[in-house]
C-alpha cells in the first residue's frame, strides 16, 4: 500500500499522527491508530482497550482470510506503541 493512500485514509479518519508502519492493506500511526486502507475501517488508539480486535475484524463480511497475518502484525505493532 502506498504512503499516499495511507495518508488519505489517515485524513479521512482525522488521524493527525504520522505513519509508523504498513502491513499489507493495514497501516499503523505513530500513536497506535490502525487503519484498513481498502475499506473504511479504523481502530483509534483510544478505543483499543481489551477487545479482541483480531476476532472482531475477522467476523466482518469484507475480511479476507489471506490478510490475517498482516492483521496480526498490525495489531501487535499498535499494541506495542500504545503500551510504551
Amino acid at each position: 500500500m502506498s504512503e499516499d493512500k495511507v495518508k488519505e485514509k489517515f485524513h479521512y479518519f482525522n488521524i493527525q499522527a504520522d505513519i509508523d508502519s504498513i502491513y499489507g492493506n493495514w497501516a499503523v500511526s505513530t500513536n497506535g491508530d490502525v487503519v484498513n486502507c481498502l475499506y473504511p475501517y479504523a481502530i483509534l488508539a483510544i478505543h483499543y482497550g481489551n477487545i479482541d480486535w483480531l476476532e472482531k475484524i475477522k467476523s466482518k463480511i469484507w475480511f479476507k482470510a489471506e490478510c490475517e497475518e498482516s492483521l496480526k502484525l498490525v495489531l501487535e505493532r499498535a499494541r506495542l506503541i500504545i503500551t510504551q
